[in-house]
């Protein structure tokens, strides 16, 4: 069944056919939120609330003012965000793994996550969102925009710190010029 018509029927109070959309986008949901908050069982409890907010509030969607999975993305970012503010969570790269024989892959993609915890712990919760949705979503700012509500200007304006926080950051670590 197409989404559209799983979201229609899903405004109409059908919750199997949510049922069907919380399947299809769930890992979605997951993979956001956990960039965010760099918690397995936080992720999987705020997922769960963005699901619950998204069911209370199907009937506000309108896909005239934009894709679903953006406004999905909108709810999981605020709760995220929220999450964020009250306790300086850190983001966290998905650790998934081609072969089991790639161990030096594995050790990379750990230490590039560390590295960048450590750099992202110097940005403000709002800095974070931005360059977790710009940088590592790779989103144009145009959906940043529709997601978090800011202006292009303070999304430009947070990323560019937030991009050169990370650099001085990880110059330090990495004693690079």
């Amino acid at each position: 069944m197409e989404i559209n018509q799983l979201i229609h029927k899903s405004q109409k109070g059908d919750q199997n056919a949510f049922g069907k959309l919380v399947l299809m986008m769930g890992d979605y949901v997951f993979s956001v939120v956990f960039r965010l908050v760099n918690n397995e069982l936080e992720a999987e409890d705020i997922a769960q609330n963005v699901f619950v907010k998204a069911w209370q509030n199907i009937n506000k969607y309108n896909e005239a003012k934009g894709k679903f999975s953006t406004w999905l993305y909108t709810i999981a970012t605020r709760i995220a965000l929220d999450h964020l503010k009250t306790n300086h969570a850190q983001i966290n790269l998905p650790n998934t793994i081609e072969s089991d024989d790639d161990i030096e892959k594995d050790l990379d993609l750990k230490l590039l996550g560390e590295l960048l915890n450590t750099a992202t712990g110097h940005l403000s919760p709002q800095q974070k969102l931005v360059f977790v949705l710009r940088d590592l979503e790779e989103m144009d700012v145009d959906e940043v925009v529709q997601i978090t509500g800011y202006s292009e200007k303070k999304i430009k304006d947070n990323l560019y710190v937030a991009r050169k926080k990370v650099k001085e950051v990880l110059s330090k670590i990495l004693k690079v010029g």
